[in-house]
């Protein structure tokens, strides 16, 4: 059995051209604690959640950013929402409160919250019970008027993986509000650093499945026209480590 790490090339879909049965609504932003206050910071933030955070209604997810330009910062992430969510009227005055009251006073600066939606059309094996150590995530923009080169290939791509039985884990968000909505993010993630997913049923790598279900030379050929769809300076990717002690566990 050979195993395939899967180099994850960005991945898009636009809104208008690939139809999806709902729209699944994730947020996140990010912030950075004061030199010297991680652990008291960590320390309130996880009594917060265990207080407020406890249900899959209420959940939240942390990650650790590990390098590049936002290294040492905390990511917190809402998941698995839909547009009833953010209709919600809900009263979180307590729940907000407690976190200015305790958990602010160590934060050093923050960003504002990003709105996506997840692609579905072309993740892959992302479910909520689907648990990971480790994440990569992989940042791009997509030149305008390119999504169907872009979408060609990955859509094609996402059929390789089914009909093989790929084992990797691979969500897909296109930004909607608070920033440029050409901006989409592929987040992989794994439980150990040099093993990705594999094509558990065959030596074929990625390449040799995509010729042998679209024609000869056609992943050369299609990849070559999503690449040069996607912005050139664009191209960043940065590790994430999995916070347990401030995420929610749905299992």
């Amino acid at each position: 059995m050979k195993k395939t790490l899967l180099f994850i090339i960005s991945v898009f879909f636009t809104i208008s051209s690939f139809a999806q049965n709902s729209t699944e609504v994730w947020m996140s932003y990010e912030l950075k604690v004061k030199k010297g206050m991680e652990d008291k910071f960590e320390q309130a933030a996880a009594k917060k959640m265990k207080k407020y955070n406890n249900t899959a209604e209420t959940a939240m997810f942390t990650f650790n950013i590990m390098d590049g330009e936002k290294q040492g910062m905390y990511s917190r992430v809402i998941g698995w929402k839909d547009w009833d969510f953010m209709n919600s009227q809900e009263d979180r005055s307590d729940e907000l409160k407690y976190w200015r009251d305790n958990v602010d006073p160590y934060i050093e600066e923050s960003t504002g919250w990003k709105v996506w939606r997840r692609l579905t059309n072309v993740s892959h094996n992302w479910n909520p019970e689907t648990t990971f150590k480790y994440m990569l995530v992989q940042r791009r923009f997509i030149k305008p008027g390119k999504d169907q080169d872009v979408g060609n290939f990955l859509r094609r791509a996402k059929m390789v993986y089914e009909k093989h039985n790929y084992t990797g884990v691979s969500g897909v968000f296109r930004l909607i509000s608070g920033g440029n909505t050409n901006e989409y993010i592929i987040c992989d993630g794994f439980n150990s650093y040099g093993q990705g997913g594999e094509f558990p049923d065959t030596e074929k790598t990625l390449e040799e499945l995509y010729n042998e279900m679209f024609g000869w030379e056609s992943y050369r050929r299609d990849a070559g026209l999503y690449n040069d769809a996607l912005e050139s300076m664009s191209r960043t990717a940065e590790r994430h480590h999995f916070n347990e002690k401030l995420s929610t566990s749905l299992n």
